[in-house]
């Protein structure tokens, strides 16, 4: 999967117009925070719930008055180039359907928004929302654009980030065309692509109508340059499945808040889950064209503009279209969810691919979890679990284990937060390269000097005593974050300095992560409409033990390059020796060609080493382009030590046909003096 980062200073958007508006007349506000489902004893998580919350205060003007929708984030400083009021992204529109929801429904009474008001808010956004869900120029088939624009007239989507060079024939003929595309080159305003047929736009410096200058200059009249700032500068319905899969899922969790007993006769909020319900019906249509049928996988997106699916540019000039293939990521839960609640193949799960990776810890303990593929926080944990992963064994483990991961680590570095995508306090940088090495997928350097604050509000649920404990231990550091509109986006540790911005996004995720109202929500909504997430998760029939020693099972030594891999194997147990081998494998399969079942549960291994060996262990069974990978470690010892491996519930572990165990590269010979003493599967119970 590849992610595309849009610059936020490309969107200077204009205002959108709207039937309704937010009250502007003053109101008595409740004086007390409550939130029900938090342990009264765990003053820290509600000390920093309490100050994210003063981001809803109504005077600080974060919320857009003609639809309601949250603006991008606190910062405006057009002398910087941060417009971020200017423009939202749907992640931020779903995160505030579902906090007013939230509110409204008792889960966090706060001084700001009552839950009167909140019931009026979710009328006006959601009345801009329907609306939008049909206009042509910031949607497709019911799905919205990634990015919208505040203006005085509507909503609009980002400035494109590409041009046609055809679009400049149109307008001016051939000969001239092709005069202004080579002074645009060599401005570089544009970066031709694919042997010239289009160019990327890059609006940095002196970019715009008023620097026609240099090789521009011979366009220097108002007429020519208005035609080419028209093409440059077109808008686009761009479409990412993510954002949208994102703001379908806060959409439903918001109707399963407006479910709670507290509020579900009451006929406003019974009006507000119809309207709710109808937009995501809307999106049917979207998502169908988004499901790839041949590789079983969504489309990352469509640029509906150029009619064209969202991917890159390959090092031939080869456009490769993106799909969502590899499973761990922030978009994992609204995507299961998205999957079942419009009926699509659980395909979409089954064939995107992970990788497990181990972490050391301060106690010198290997520890298991699902890599991401920037290390990041925020893609392990996501911004809410509401999925009932944590009523899986396998999911529950690696959770917990990428918690303690973020801990072990934090604590070592002494970092009040944990390493998560975010403005990293280099100047505007914004970025998902902030994460912890050992267990990206990425080999590319990360930024480990950037803690953040949002993705504890998560954590909590998953370790809501040790996430109290370390808030507490670091309760000055985390409290110097503290504004009147909460918490900025995290700390330069290196420079001991707040990182002063502030998102949208990352502080509601904080807030409805920490209230943790998200996964009963969601659980009301699935019941509402019949709907079970256990059947996302795989075919509901139960893996059993697999003694992988058993003579049953096949141990096939090989090496595509000749190198001799030597196997020896007695009762209980299997030497495995090499003086040198490159490429040298191992694969393990049953008798027959019947597969096994290793979906939520563990992989248990035993074992005594003479030399460390690092060793790729592959679970094949099916298509995908990412296979789905364990990186095992085995430190030397000629005591029995043992290694638990926690694979997560997914159908894409149902039909393992076999392990393939690879030692060393095709490069550098390595030596071998591996004993396994212990090697089985162990289903969840």
């Amino acid at each position: 999967m590849k992610k595309t980062f849009f610059v936020l200073s490309l969107i200077v958007l204009l205002v959108t117009g709207s039937p309704k508006s937010l009250p502007t007349d003053s109101v008595s506000y409740s004086e007390e925070f409550n939130f029900p489902l938090l342990s009264p004893e765990h003053k820290g998580m509600r000390r920093l719930l309490t100050n994210a919350m003063g981001y809803l205060k109504p005077e600080h003007q974060l919320v857009d008055p003609l639809s309601g929708y949250p603006v991008e984030g606190w910062n405006q400083e057009p002398s910087r180039g941060l417009y971020l009021r200017s423009f939202t992204q749907l992640t931020a529109i779903g995160m505030q359907l579902e906090l007013l929801a939230s509110i409204a429904a008792g889960y966090a009474d706060n001084p700001y928004i009552s839950r009167t008001q909140a019931l009026d808010h979710l009328d006006l956004m959601l009345s801009s929302l329907l609306a939008d869900q049909n206009d042509a120029h910031i949607s497709n088939k019911g799905l919205l654009g990634n990015f919208l624009g505040f203006g005085a007239t509507g909503r609009i989507g980002p400035l494109s980030e590409e041009v046609q060079k055809q679009a400049f024939v149109d307008a001016f003929g051939e000969e001239q065309a092709i005069q202004i595309w080579a002074a645009l080159v060599a401005r570089k305003w544009i970066f031709p692509q694919q042997a010239g047929s289009f160019a990327k736009i890059s609006r940095k410096g002196n970019y715009g109508d008023t620097f026609f200058t240099g090789d521009l200059a011979p366009f220097d009249r108002s007429d020519k340059k208005a035609e080419i700032m028209a093409i440059l500068d077109a808008r686009v319905v761009q479409i990412v499945f993510g954002d949208n899969a994102n703001l379908t899922a806060s959409a439903a969790k918001a109707i399963g808040a407006l479910l709670h007993d507290s509020i579900k006769d009451d006929p406003v909020a019974t009006g507000l889950r119809g309207k709710l319900e109808k937009f995501i019906a809307g999106q049917e249509d979207g998502y169908g064209q988004l499901y790839d049928e041949k590789s079983g996988t969504f489309f990352f997106g469509f640029n509906a503009t150029r009619n064209r699916y969202t991917g890159w540019e390959d090092s031939r000039g080869e456009w490769i279209v993106g799909h969502m293939d590899y499973l761990v990521n922030e978009f994992r839960g609204p995507l299961t969810f998205v999957m079942l609640r419009f009926g699509l193949p659980n395909n979409a799960i089954k064939h995107s691919g992970f990788k497990i990776k181990p972490y050391q810890r301060a106690d010198g303990r290997d520890v298991y979890t699902l890599a991401t593929w920037n290390g990041s926080a925020f893609e392990s944990l996501g911004l809410s679990l509401f999925m009932q992963e944590l009523h899986l064994a396998g999911w529950r483990e690696n959770l917990e284990n990428s918690v303690d991961i973020e801990l072990d680590f934090s604590t070592r570095h002494q970092l009040p937060g944990f390493l998560s995508e975010a403005y990293s306090g280099n100047n505007l940088e914004y970025t998902g390269t902030i994460g912890i090495p050992d267990v990206a997928v990425t080999d590319q350097p990360r930024i480990t000097d950037a803690p953040s604050l949002y993705s504890l509000g998560t954590a909590y649920w998953i370790q809501p005593e040790k996430i109290e404990t370390f808030i507490k231990e670091n309760q000055d550091s985390i409290e110097r974050l503290f504004t009147d509109h909460g918490p900025w986006e995290g700390l330069n540790a290196t420079l001991d300095k707040a990182i002063e911005f502030q998102t949208t996004a990352h502080t509601l995720g904080l807030i409805l992560g920490g209230i943790g109202s998200a996964e009963e929500n969601m659980q009301r909504y699935l019941t509402w409409k019949g709907l079970s997430a256990s059947t996302a998760y795989g075919t509901g029939v139960a893996s059993t033990a697999v003694d992988l020693l058993s003579p049953q099972i096949q141990w096939i030594p090989w090496s595509p390059t000749g190198d001799p891999l030597n196997l020896l194997r007695e009762t209980g147990e299997i030497g495995i020796s090499a003086n040198a081998v490159r490429n040298g494998a191992i694969t393990v399969k049953g008798t027959q060609d019947g597969s096994i079942n290793l979906s939520n549960g563990a992989l248990l291994i035993r074992y005594r080493a003479a030399k460390p060996l690092a060793v790729v262990m592959t679970l094949s069974g099916g298509p995908r382009v990412f296979q789905n990978e364990v990186l095992t470690r085995f430190n030397v010892t000629q005591i029995e030590q043992s290694i638990r491996i926690p694979l997560p519930a997914t159908p894409g572990l149902e039909h393992v046909t076999e392990l393939v165990l690879r030692f060393g590269d095709e490069v550098v010979p390595l030596p071998v003096d591996l004993t396994i003493t212990g090697f089985e599967f162990v289903p969840a119970q």
